[in-house]
């Protein structure tokens, strides 16, 4: 009877939920408390560059893979790397609302977070099968949706309630619970792949970052990873402000965030049970057009002042985007992976990912100070349109001689 991989699945979300709810709340979920305290748009927007560790996150990733424990490698690292993160939320609960403290904080959060999120799903993709990984990215996506619920809305309404200190230490006692849960998947769960050998655990840092992009197929890929998401990830950080501005308060943004971060769950989480029946270029091109009329709805919302139904059915739109784009880039990314260099490949990519999403939203932020809420909108949109037309005719093109899925 075939293993059930269930509960590794959950194991693997509820580490994820943990690392992307704390992220949400620090970069989604802040700037509202931010933007309550006087601070501008730009200065919000800076406040992202603390997520730039998300960027390195190749660099973090090798050592993983090179530098190896004897045995259970992937937990060990992900012990260690979690204690950091434990100390780093302990050190938010008690900073005060300054520019300085919160962003070296938060730099020194991103890091370990970054950090620890290698060894995590390393440790998953090491022990799910080859018809489990693609299902595993997909999963992982809908979990980062259901995470804004905790991040962007949940802990919003309790930080309105008891104080700034009491969302960390939520976040602190995840981690604990998934500490738990990942000992328990070791002992249960055997390695489906091997340990790498030695040649490979001996490869240089370098060799390795170059097998990955010298492996055929993958520039198209790779592109995809970096165009596809920033523009609509942008417009759900600012989505906060946005309704913020429109005279809404803490506990109306809280709920409707809520409800939007579950519609992006189910969006992830319907791509994850059909994806079979959907090529990966083709899904990037109809996602790419999606995020596009998500985007020119919200500007037709914020310059028409729009504060009824068009607005909760424009945040709705902009749900169902995010939660598709990541999930058909999460579900890619997991496929992608080399199970022998499960860690290096894994960094690499969510590099690329990440690195668009550290630029645009402070770019946004400047036209946000600029040119208001519609104006930032309006230039976000009109990036994604571009994105999604050279998604279907270039991408499109591609995907009649080559296949940007296959592995190399």
């Amino acid at each position: 009877m075939p293993r059930s991989y269930f509960a590794l699945h959950g194991v693997m979300g509820w580490c994820n939920l943990t690392l992307a709810a704390s992220a949400i709340y620090l970069y989604l979920g802040v700037p509202l408390a931010m933007r309550e305290h006087g601070w501008s748009g730009t200065e919000i927007g800076l406040f992202q560059v603390s997520g730039l560790p998300v960027v390195l996150k190749f660099l973090m990733a090798s050592p993983v893979d090179k530098f190896r424990f004897a045995q259970s490698n992937y937990l060990k690292w992900a012990a260690l790397l979690s204690i950091g993160f434990v100390m780093c939320l302990w050190a938010l609960a008690g900073a005060a609302m300054r520019f300085q403290s919160l962003f070296l904080i938060a730099l020194c959060m991103t890091l370990v977070s970054t950090w620890l999120d290698v060894p995590i799903n390393a440790f998953v993709l090491q022990r799910l099968p080859e018809s489990e990984r693609c299902k595993s990215g997909a999963i992982r996506s809908a979990v980062t949706a259901l995470a804004s619920v905790i991040g962007g809305g949940l802990m919003l309404l309790v930080y309105d309630r008891w104080g700034w200190q009491w969302p960390f230490y939520s976040f602190i006692l995840m981690a604990g619970v998934g500490a738990l849960a990942m000992y328990w998947a070791d002992c249960r769960y055997p390695v489906q792949h091997d340990e790498p050998q030695q040649s490979k655990a001996n490869l240089s840092l370098w060799t390795m970052w170059r097998s990955y992009f010298q492996r055929p197929n993958l520039l198209a890929w790779n592109v995809i990873l970096i165009l596809h998401f920033p523009f609509i990830g942008a417009a759900w950080l600012y989505l906060k402000p946005t309704m913020l501005a429109f005279g809404l308060t803490v506990a109306e943004i809280a709920w409707l965030s809520a409800w939007a971060g579950l519609v992006a769950a189910f969006a992830s989480f319907f791509y994850s049970q059909t994806l079979k029946h959907w090529s990966l270029n083709r899904a990037v091109s109809v996602f790419s057009v999606i995020n596009a009329v998500a985007l020119f709805s919200l500007y037709a919302v914020s310059a028409k002042q729009w504060h009824d139904w068009r607005l909760i059915a424009s945040v709705m739109s902009v749900a169902i985007a995010l939660g598709l784009s990541s999930g058909v880039l999460f579900a890619g990314i997991m496929s992608q992976c080399r199970p022998e260099l499960a860690a290096s490949d894994y960094g690499i990519q969510s590099s690329l990912f990440s690195l668009s999403r550290i630029v645009v939203p402070i770019s946004a932020g400047v036209l946000l100070d600029r040119l208001g809420f519609s104006g930032m909108y309006l230039g976000l949109a009109c990036c994604a349109l571009l994105v999604s037309l050279v998604c279907c005719f270039v991408f499109e093109e591609r995907n009649k001689h080559i296949s940007i899925a296959s592995r190399g």
